[in-house]
């Protein structure tokens, strides 16, 4: 798989390339409108270093494409507009699993294929390493992006089946080390 996507569908000419360090600061900020966009973005405290370190660094602890627009003959200009952030787990029933943690494309640049080239290239990273499926979370009141996923072939998994019976727990950073530390 090439990993660059040169002149995407559409008039729009767009670039789909795996995301640099010196992208990390457009990176936030996509990060920042998609919490705000879901009513989180008080919690959101990644800052343009961290994300670096996270991503570029020894150990890669997740993934990242960008959606660039190309030159034209009224910009010589370029602009990220878009991003699918993934990392890789592990699932005991099935094996490898692709996880697609972020994806956001801003609303002005919607509707031009960007969303659906982002999301392909995850899925070639998918197949391409023998994932058994690729997972994701959609914010409930978020029903634009639910449509967009089912519409290129996604299943609601929450109402498939027994899994409806699972909560989603979490230990935040005081929790670990109380629990890491107990007893000792």
């Amino acid at each position: 798989m090439s990993d660059t996507l040169q002149n995407g569908p559409g008039p729009l000419g767009f670039v789909i390339r795996r995301a640099r360090p010196e992208d990390c600061g457009d990176i936030v900020r996509m990060i920042k409108e998609l919490a705000k966009h879901d009513g989180l973005g008080h919690k959101v405290a990644i800052t343009e270093e961290k994300l670096r370190e996270d991503g570029f660094g020894e150990i890669p602890y997740f993934h990242c494409f960008v959606a660039e627009t190309t030159p034209d003959s009224t910009s010589e200009s370029t602009q990220i507009v878009g991003y699918a952030m993934y990392f890789f787990m592990y699932c005991t029933f099935m094996g490898r699993v692709i996880f697609l943690e972020d994806f956001y494309v801003y609303p002005q640049f919607r509707g031009s294929g960007i969303g659906t080239e982002l999301m392909k290239k995850v899925a070639q990273v998918g197949v391409e390493t023998k994932c058994t499926k690729c997972e994701f979370i959609v914010h409930d009141e978020n029903s634009s992006a639910r449509r967009f996923y089912e519409k290129l072939g996604a299943v609601n998994s929450t109402v498939e089946g027994d899994w409806r019976r699972f909560f989603w727990y979490k230990f935040d950073v005081p929790s670990m080390e109380q629990l890491a530390n107990k007893g000792s």
